[in-house]
């Protein structure tokens, strides 16, 4: 079974993730190291990520060798309220002193096959530039839809868990809406993945993955394994599953 920590509360669960990169980060520092973060979008990420720009946590991150990248994004703008990088931007990186060329920012409004391929380009390159490192990433911290997709890789896009290339186009099964996503090859290029979840409206799918359930096998999430990082809310149901 994966690693499962439970918090009291989503304000624990951010504290927890905040204080991690911290230590981690500074870690890395103090060796000499470059410490990759990949954000995911939505409103649990939004919530962690304002404890990064909270002065206990942002002016002790050695944001000079911290490099920030995303698991996907939506072909939006970057000024777009949909837009994962204005979500980070607003929560963090407008207020903390972190390099220009340490935010790798997935270009929404540009040609999204283009752009697919140029952010695959940027990821090899700063595994080029990590230099000894076994893995791209240090961590990746990943959400969870209610149907089971996670970056922008939702159920019944089974290529983009299997194909060797490290980025692509996906839609929106609703609304269409084209994104750019990191695929599972680029994701587990990773020394760690955290599902962080927050709410009873997840417990459901949350008890089915962790159990590793035969209707579990139809989430992208399953594929895809890492730790999970849950408030009480989305553990409820484990002790039934």
């Amino acid at each position: 079974m994966n690693s499962i920590c439970i918090f009291p509360d989503p304000d624990a669960l951010a504290d927890a993730i905040a204080l991690r990169f911290r230590k981690e980060s500074k870690q890395a520092a103090r060796e000499n190291r470059l410490y990759s973060i990949v954000l995911s979008g939505g409103n649990t990420a939004d919530k962690i990520y304002r404890r990064f720009g909270l002065s206990k946590f942002g002016n002790e991150i050695p944001w000079e060798s911290v490099h920030v990248f995303w698991t996907d994004e939506r072909c939006v703008s970057p000024e777009s309220v949909e837009s994962n990088f204005r979500t980070a931007q607003q929560a963090f990186l407008k207020t903390v002193v972190i390099p220009d060329e340490n935010i790798h920012r997935i270009k929404g409004e540009e040609d999204p096959l283009k752009e697919a391929d140029r952010y695959a380009s940027e990821i090899q390159n700063h595994q080029i530039l990590k230099k000894n490192s076994t893995y791209c990433f240090d961590w990746v911290l990943m959400g969870l839809g209610l149907d089971g997709h996670t970056a922008s890789i939702f159920p019944g896009k089974e290529n983009f868990l299997s194909t060797p290339k490290l980025c692509g186009v996906s839609q929106h099964p609703q609304t269409s809406q084209n994104r750019i996503t990191l695929t599972a090859s680029a994701l587990q290029n990773a020394a760690c993945i955290t599902y962080h979840v927050f709410g009873s409206d997840k417990a459901g799918i949350v008890s089915e993955l962790v159990s590793k359930s035969p209707e579990s096998k139809k989430f992208p999430v399953a594929y895809i394994p890492g730790e999970w990082y849950l408030d009480q809310a989305a553990a409820s149901n484990l002790e039934n599953s």
